[in-house]
């Protein structure tokens, strides 16, 4: 069985979180869709070109960007075998794992839709256009379900969960880290050092660290220093490090080779993310070689106690507004961002990908942009400044950089961010 997850038009409301990664790269619970999948068979992805081209040529460094390994090349797939396409926008769950195990035994092609738009599906070889069941994903086909549709079956996945709005990855992520943890323990991998605190072979739980309830994860290679408060669930991935006096809270995922230090609430760190010292970053999702600098503050909680709304500019210079149902929400930080000493970000903040942010930051903050340098107005970084900031930041986790970097930082840059917009559009307002 060939397992290809594509993007549809709607994964580009995912704005800053999707805007330098494929968006079967995002982390929900412990896993991504990818790691979710990869329990039945090889997954190729098809996200957008710049990113197909960038994992092809990150193979010889065993890592993309967004810290995740290469998939593999499509030219060795032989045509005749079935076909599970998945949106990239499935929430990874296990009850989502297991609704796709069903479609994959029923011996029949089905297209599953939620919301409106394909779900999954299952095609049979002889059953799609030419007879090739993988070419309207690998030719990108902006008409997907028009080219799932006439299967023989079509079903309405009610109860299907797709990822509509950036807010939504927070919101499922706390959902799904407790039952993540709980198929991990389950796994057998791990030893149960202490009442809550299950260690995988090679990880190291200082034995000054509180764990004062689970559960709490800790994978190969991670250091926990002393004096740590750990409040489950929490997982700590790969090679990751938490700081001594560091205090994380439930809901938190350390991806791999992260540094971590100070407060941190229900939070995800993708793989690289980087906080190591004082700080409170809470119900947020921050990207792959995010620097966030000592002192930076995440609101996640407005003066009001009301429910934080995210604004949107519009072309005639009014807002949008997007309800998020939450009261607690903090920023969503798209990958290679940095903070100067004392950052405060409100809640809500979406912060585009390889901005430079310091100070009182808005609610919005375009692409490339940079707050510290270019007076009140602040300024537009290029891709080749971003590409050298990230060489340092790799070469400190023993990461080599690759021409390939800047070259997709340059399309991105060219191309623009799904969620730009121009310096100052939004003013703080609501959000704080």
């Amino acid at each position: 069985m060939h397992v290809v997850v594509f993007e549809d038009h709607a994964v580009e409301r995912l704005g800053v979180l999707v805007a330098a990664r494929p968006a079967c790269a995002l982390t929900v619970g412990t896993t991504t869709l990818v790691g979710m999948l990869d329990t039945l068979g090889v997954v190729r992805p098809v996200p957008r070109r710049a990113f197909e081209a960038h994992a092809a040529s990150s193979r010889s460094r065993g890592v993309t960007l967004w810290g995740m390994p290469p998939w593999h090349p499509y030219d060795d797939l032989p045509r005749d075998t079935p076909v599970l396409a998945v949106n990239a926008r499935l929430v990874p769950t296990a009850r989502h794992l297991a609704f796709l195990r069903t479609l994959i035994t029923s011996g029949r092609s089905t297209v599953v839709t939620a919301d409106g738009v394909v779900a999954a599906a299952v095609v049979l070889p002889g059953s799609a256009a030419a007879g090739d069941p993988l070419r309207p994903f690998l030719e990108r086909r902006s008409d997907v379900a028009h080219v799932l549709a006439g299967r023989d079956t079509t079903e309405r996945g009610d109860e299907i969960r797709l990822l509509v709005d950036p807010h939504d990855v927070v919101t499922e992520h706390e959902r799904a880290i407790e039952g993540d943890l709980a198929a991990r323990i389950d796994a057998g991998r791990y030893a149960e050092e202490r009442p809550g605190l299950h260690v995988a072979p090679g990880g190291h739980v200082d034995r000054l660290v509180a764990v004062r309830r689970g559960p709490v994860v800790v994978e190969s290679g991670a250091e926990i220093g002393p004096f740590v408060c750990l409040d489950g669930p929490v997982w700590v991935g790969p090679h990751a490090r938490i700081n001594p006096h560091a205090w994380i809270r439930p809901g938190t995922s350390i991806g791999r080779g992260c540094r971590v230090g100070g407060e941190v609430e229900a939070t995800v760190f993708e793989p690289f993310a980087n906080k190591p010292h004082e700080g409170f970053v809470g119900h947020s999702h921050v990207g792959s070689w995010v620097n966030l600098a000592a002192g930076t503050i995440t609101g996640n909680l407005k003066s009001t106690y009301g429910e934080v709304r995210l604004h949107d500019p519009r072309p005639d210079g009014s807002r949008s507004t997007v309800h998020t149902g939450r009261q607690f929400l903090g920023a969503l930080v798209g990958d290679l961002v940095r903070s100067a000493v004392g950052t405060l970000l409100p809640c809500g903040a979406r912060i585009g990908m390889a901005a430079t942010i310091g100070g009182s930051v808005p609610d919005r903050v375009p692409p490339f942009f940079n707050m510290l340098v270019g007076g009140p107005g602040g300024s537009q970084s290029t891709p080749d400044q971003a590409a050298t900031i990230l060489s340092r930041m790799m070469a400190r986790r023993g990461v080599p950089s690759l021409p390939t970097d800047l070259v997709l930082l340059t399309e991105l840059a060219r191309a623009g961010s799904p969620a730009a917009s121009e310096p100052g559009a939004t003013p703080k307002s609501d959000a704080i």
